[in-house]
């Protein structure tokens, strides 16, 4: 199947014009016109012996400036010149001395042979600044590709080094699924239809195209296919076909070194996504296994109590007295809604990963949010004696049902962990714009960080001796803060073993009425 390509957006094209060759030969002629009027000057006010060697200096100037043709047409204006202003007869070219044949012979070989050596000095200096600058360039993208991990940033970088290298216009196409694609322009670059044609040719031939040639007589880009170790394809195009300067007359190096470059950068980066993928898999993997490891050890309980309870009702309906049967009927409620917080646990960790969390914010006085977490907790805060103790009743600006959940939270893990008979404090207070109700315990605490425990399905015990519970309290707790613009603060305690879980959300303003 043959690649669709996408074309690129259009651009203005820009592109610098080098100095034309005409310019050099006038530039010549006016340095021989300047040398001329000096040489008269001189000849007038003060008798030199030679004055030839004057026409000299603008026939290097020229070379060096110019190159050859310039400082041949230097050399013989320089010596018709000399014949006409400053050779018996003046102002005619006729020589009446025929040693001055020779001095204007001499003259003109003299001239060219100092334009040569100029021309080629010249010639071999823009070589040595040329492959500096390309030395540079490669250096320079190399140094830039080191710090890219995207295949934007790749791919324009390679784009900037050869339009740098070559002082053209250079694009970068990859094949995108179906579709080869311009991902990097430098330049001014701007790809016709017969440009797009001929680059999708070269990478299904896997061979470069010359511009104006065969297979798109109308490209005019250069294209080189380039086909990774990894499977990845792109194409680089440069446009220096019929070019002012003149085609380079071996371009395939320097793309060669790019294209290696460009290889190497590409397939790292999708190394670097696939590693990604597989961390991302092998997370998700993780968390499936951590949801059906709770799901399995902590529910089996209490569908196990709720199924045999049903059963001894239905079977032994008769035998049992009023008492038990509503001794009976209350554990399995007490299951049922330790069940159903369980499940509505797992509920708001999904809708917290997914990021569908509506937050419908009112100001609400914290003792009524304590009421109704404490409410909601009661079970798991049975023989235990909870202790409340306000320092303001500045209303805070919340969602009541999400501040309420992540607050019976932390009271059930109080309860959880903390041994019978022991004491739970609930405390208000204010800090600066943010108020905050925290849960102090006496239980083992986080010994140690408490940042671990704020993951998913992570509890603060291990082994089978672990209270029961899905390991999603601190983790929703969190969740549902920042929803609101607040945070959570744990720590062990300071002035006796346990735990210390602060939630701290933002004031309502004054303005607001806060809701009973």
């Amino acid at each position: 199947m043959s690649p669709s390509i996408v074309p690129p957006e259009e651009a203005p094209a820009a592109r610098s014009r080098p100095v034309p060759a005409a310019v050099g030969y006038g530039l010549a002629i006016v340095a021989v016109a300047v040398a001329t009027l000096a040489a008269v000057v001189m000849d007038t006010q003060v008798k030199v012996p030679n004055l030839s060697l004057v026409f000299v200096l603008p026939v290097v100037l020229a070379a060096v400036s110019f190159g050859w043709g310039p400082a041949l047409a230097a050399a013989v204006t320089g010596a018709l010149a000399y014949n006409y202003f400053l050779i018996e007869p003046r102002y005619t070219l006729r020589v009446a001395d025929p040693a001055n044949v020779w001095a204007l012979a001499l003259l003109l070989t003299t001239a060219a042979v100092v334009s040569a050596v100029a021309s080629e000095g010249r010639r071999r200096a823009l070589e040595a600044w040329s492959a500096a600058g390309q030395a540079a360039a490669v250096r320079a993208l190399a140094r830039g590709l080191v710090g890219e991990t995207t295949r934007a940033g790749v791919t324009q970088r390679c784009a900037e080094a050869l339009a740098q290298l070559f002082q053209a216009p250079a694009v970068v196409l990859v094949m995108e699924g179906e579709a080869l694609t311009l991902v990097a322009e430098s330049g001014g670059a701007q790809l016709a239809d017969a440009d797009l044609e001929a680059a999708g040719w070269s990478l299904a031939a896997g061979l470069a195209t010359r511009g104006g040639a065969y297979p798109a007589g109308g490209a005019a880009f250069d294209f080189w296919p380039l086909k990774t170790a990894q499977r990845q394809q792109a194409v680089i195009g440069v446009r220096i076909s019929g070019g002012e300067q003149g085609r380079p007359a071996q371009p395939e190096r320097l793309v060669e070194t790019v294209a290696g470059y460009l290889s190497v950068a590409l397939d790292r980066e999708a190394y670097a996504r696939q590693v990604l993928e597989t961390r991302v898999q092998a997370a998700s993997e993780r968390l499936k296994a951590d949801l059906l490891a709770a799901v399995s050890h902590d529910l089996k309980t209490p569908l196990s109590t709720i199924l045999f309870t049903l059963q001894s009702l239905q079977r032994f309906a008769g035998g049992h007295d009023e008492a038990t049967r509503a001794q009976l009927l209350a554990a399995a409620e007490a299951e049922t809604a330790r069940l159903s917080r369980m499940v509505e646990n797992l509920l708001d960790m999904n809708r917290l990963a997914a990021g569908a969390l509506p937050v419908r914010a009112a100001p609400t006085e914290p003792g009524t949010l304590i009421a109704a977490a404490l409410d909601r907790a009661a079970p798991a805060l049975a023989g235990h004696k909870v202790v409340r103790r306000s320092a303001g009743r500045a209303p805070l600006l919340v969602d009541p049902a999400l501040f309420e959940s992540a607050l019976a939270n932390l009271l059930e893990n109080a309860g959880k962990y903390s041994p019978s008979g022991s004491t739970v404090h609930v405390r208000t207070g204010r800090e600066g714009d943010m108020g905050w109700v925290e849960v102090l315990d006496e239980g083992p605490g986080f010994g140690g960080s408490p940042e671990p425990m704020f993951e998913r399905f992570v509890r603060g015990q291990a082994g089978d001796g672990r209270p029961p519970g899905t390991g999603l309290g601190l983790s929703i707790a969190r969740g549902f803060l920042e929803a609101q613009g607040g945070r959570v603060e744990a720590s062990d305690r300071q002035d006796r073993p346990g735990a210390r879980v602060r939630l701290l959300a933002p004031l309502a303003p004054a303005t607001l009425t806060p809701t009973a």
